[in-house]
C-alpha cells in the first residue's frame, strides 16, 4: 500500500443546538488515473474502515480492467491506495424477453385510444469485449395482441404491474356491458409469457370510478374506487388489495372524508397501507370532479400525461385545495381517515431554527419524497411544492397517531436557479435517541455536462442533478427543528448512483462525493445521536 496523498481538510462539527450530533468531512485528492476514471464502489467494514474504489477507463487495446482503491480508517484518516487488475471477460450472447401493456399507439387513429394492447419483445443482447458491457444487437421479434373478453368486447386499459421474478403482467381494465345498472365493468386481466390471458373479477356492484391504484413493496396491488354520479352515497368508497396473481386479499367499504378526494400517493409500512390525498370544496362524485385515475402508457400521446384520460386527471393536480387527508388501512379495516383544513397549517407551521423565509403550506400541489412511520407511531411526509417544471419549497408534514396534523416544518432551499429547480431533492429520516428524528435533505445542484461515465464516453452532455446533504433534528414532543447543517461547503457533491449510506453498526450516515471537476474525493460522516 502506498501513502501517496494527504487529506486536504479534516473537520469535526458538533451541533450543540440539537443534540450531540457529530459531523465530519474530509477531502482527498485523486490520482491522475482516477480522475480519468469513475467512482465504482464503496465499502464500510465492520470496524468502520472505508474502501472507495475507482474504475479506470476501459482501454480497447488492453485485455485488462484496472482499479484504484482508497482506504480510510474509522476516523476518516487516509491510509493509502492500492491498485487492482482483472482480465477482461468474454460473455455469451443471450436473448432477452420482456412484456408490457399499453393503450393506443402512434398512429392518428390510436393517439386518443384507450384500448389495451399486450406486447412481447425478444431482443438479442451481445457482449462488447472491448467496452466490457452488453448492448442490444437487434430485435428478434415483437408480438402485439389486442385482447377481447368472451363476449367479444375490447378491454380499456387503466394500469399495469409486474414483479421481477415472474414474467406475468397484472392489468386493471374495463369493458362495456349490456347491463343498464352496470354499463361498464372493471376487472383484472392477467397475461403470461405465452400471451395467454386470464380474467379475474373485482367485486364492484354498481357504477364506480378508479380513484387511485399502486403497487406495494410486497408486489401486491391496491386500488380505491368511488361511486359514480347517481349512486345512493357517492362518498362510500371501496379499498381493494390483490396479490400479483389477482387473488383478492382485502375488500373494505368505507366513508371517504370527501366525496371527491384526489389521492396522489400510497405507502406500505409493517403491513399497513397509507394513502395521501387532498380535496376541494366540491361535494359531487369523484368522476364528476376529477375524471378517473389511469396511469397506463400510450406511446403516441404527447399532450402531457400518460394518455388522454390521465391528461384530464393531471390538470386538477395544480388546483389549490381546501383539505389534506391521510388514510390508513390495517388488514380488513380502515384504521383512520383524517382531514386537516389547509387554513390550519399556518398556525402549526414551525420553520427550522434560523429560517426566516420558509413558508407554510398553502394547498397547491405537494409531491412526497419520503413517508416515514416513527417508533412512536407518528407519521412524517417530506417533499416539495411543485408547479410544472419547478420543484419549490421544502416541506415536512408531521401527523399524530390518528393522522391529524401535529406540525408542518419548513426550510429554505439553498439553490433557486432554474437548472436546479427542475430536479427533485431527496429526503430521508433516521431514528435517533429519545423523541427525536434526524431529517436528511439531499438538495439538488443542477450541472451541465456528463452525468455518467458512459455519457462522457458517448459524448452525450445534458443537464443533470448532483446533491449535497443538509441535516437537522426534529424534536417530536416540542415540534421544533434544529438549524440545518449543510455539508460539502458548496464545493462537493454526490452523484445519483452514490447517495447517502446508513451504517447501523454505529448509527452513522456516510456520503461519498466529488468536486465539480471530479479531481477530489469528499467523504462526509454524520454520527446520529
Amino acid at each position: 500500500m502506498k501513502n501517496l496523498f494527504t487529506a486536504l481538510t479534516l473537520t469535526w462539527i458538533v451541533m450543540v443546538n440539537a443534540t450531540a450530533q457529530e459531523v465530519k468531512e474530509i477531502v482527498q485528492p485523486l490520482s491522475a488515473k482516477a480522475i480519468k476514471g469513475f467512482l465504482y464502489d464503496t465499502k464500510i467494514d465492520n470496524d468502520g474502515s472505508l474502501h472507495v474504489t475507482y474504475k479506470m477507463k476501459v482501454k480497447k487495446s488492453k485485455d485488462e480492467v484496472t482499479y484504484e482503491e482508497y482506504e480510510f480508517d474509522k476516523a476518516l484518516n487516509f491510509k493509502g491506495t492500492k491498485d487492482a487488475k482483472e482480465n477482461k471477460v468474454e460473455k455469451e450472447d443471450y436473448e432477452r424477453t420482456y412484456y408490457f401493456a399499453n393503450v393506443g399507439g402512434t398512429t392518428s387513429f390510436d393517439v386518443l385510444s384507450m384500448k389495451l394492447k399486450i406486447n412481447k419483445v425478444v431482443q438479442l443482447r451481445s457482449w462488447d469485449f472491448k467496452k466490457q458491457r452488453y448492448y442490444t444487437k437487434k430485435t428478434l421479434s415483437r408480438d402485439v395482441i389486442k385482447p377481447k373478453n368472451d363476449n367479444g368486447k375490447v378491454y380499456y386499459g387503466y394500469a399495469s404491474y409486474s414483479v421481477e421474478e415472474k414474467p406475468d403482467i397484472f392489468t386493471i381494465v374495463k369493458y362495456d356491458t349490456k347491463d343498464k345498472k352496470q354499463p361498464e365493468k372493471f376487472c383484472i386481466l392477467l397475461f403470461n409469457k405465452n400471451l395467454e390471458t386470464v380474467e379475474k373479477p373485482i367485486s364492484l356492484e354498481g357504477n364506480y370510478s378508479l380513484v387511485y391504484c399502486d403497487q406495494l413493496s410486497t408486489g401486491d396491488v391496491v386500488m380505491l374506487f368511488a361511486p359514480k354520479k347517481g349512486s345512493a352515497d357517492v362518498s362510500k368508497y371501496l379499498f381493494f388489495q390483490f396479490d400479483i396473481e389477482g387473488n383478492q386479499k382485502s375488500r373494505i367499504e368505507y366513508s371517504s372524508p370527501a366525496s371527491a378526494m384526489l389521492v396522489t400517493s400510497s405507502y406500505d409500512k409493517d403491513g399497513s397501507v397509507y394513502f395521501y390525498g387532498t380535496s376541494g370544496k366540491a361535494k359531487e362524485s369523484f368522476e364528476k370532479v376529477y375524471s378517473e385515475y389511469c396511469p397506463i402508457d400510450n406511446p403516441g400521446f404527447s399532450e402531457g400525461g400518460a394518455n388522454s384520460l390521465d391528461f384530464k386527471w393531471q390538470k386538477f393536480l395544480y388546483e389549490k385545495m381546501e383539505n389534506v387527508h391521510l388514510l390508513k388501512f390495517n388488514a380488513n379495516e380502515l384504521a383512520f381517515a383524517s382531514t386537516t383544513p389547509i387554513s390550519s397549517f399556518k398556525s402549526k407551521f414551525k420553520p427550522a431554527e434560523g429560517e426566516k423565509g420558509a413558508k407554510p403550506y398553502t394547498g397547491k400541489r405537494f409531491i412526497i419524497s419520503n413517508f416515514f412511520v416513527s417508533p412512536a407511531g407518528e407519521y412524517f411526509a417530506a417533499g416539495q411544492a411543485y408547479s410544472p417544471g419547478e420543484y419549490g419549497d421544502l416541506i415536512c408534514f408531521h401527523f399524530d397517531k390518528n393522522g391529524n396534523l401535529k406540525a408542518q416544518y419548513g426550510v429554505n432551499k439553498v439553490n433557486n436557479e432554474k437548472k436546479s429547480e427542475v430536479f427533485r431533492s431527496i429526503q430521508q429520516f433516521y431514528i435517533t435517541s429519545g423523541n427525536k428524528i434526524c431529517w436528511e435533505i439531499l438538495e439538488v445542484k443542477g450541472f451541465k455536462g456528463y452525468e455518467t461515465f458512459m455519457d462522457a464516453y458517448n459524448n452525450a452532455p445534458s443537464f443533470y442533478p448532483r446533491y449535497f446533504p443538509r441535516i437537522a433534528i426534529i424534536n417530536t414532543e416540542s415540534t421544533s427543528v434544529s438549524a440545518f447543517k449543510t455539508m460539502g461547503s458548496g464545493k462537493y457533491f454526490l452523484r445519483s448512483d452514490f447517495l447517502s449510506e446508513h451504517n447501523p453498526v454505529d448509527n452513522s450516515i456516510y456520503y461519498f462525493g466529488q468536486d465539480k471537476d471530479d479531481e477530489k474525493l469528499w467523504i462526509g460522516k454524520v454520527l446520529i445521536p
